[in-house]
């Protein structure tokens, strides 16, 4: 049986809220949101991303999210 875990941002401070250690990442990857307040906010479609291997960890950037 799998349970369904939460991923957070370690360190990362809410923009909304200003919450510390609230933001996590949805499961597809593809949202941040806070925990304390209703801020959400989607990845943008054009990431720089220099590799294309599939199989190397996946590293997350506050800033991707940001315009």
């Amino acid at each position: 049986m799998t349970k369904n875990f939460i991923r957070f941002i370690a360190g990362a401070v809410c923009p909304s809220c200003k919450e510390i250690d609230k933001i996590a990442i949805s499961a597809d990857d593809q949202m941040i949101y806070c925990l304390s307040c209703d801020f959400k906010e989607l990845r943008p479609s054009s990431i720089k991303n220099g590799s294309a291997n599939t199989n190397a960890p996946k590293v997350f950037n506050l800033k991707d999210f940001r315009d």
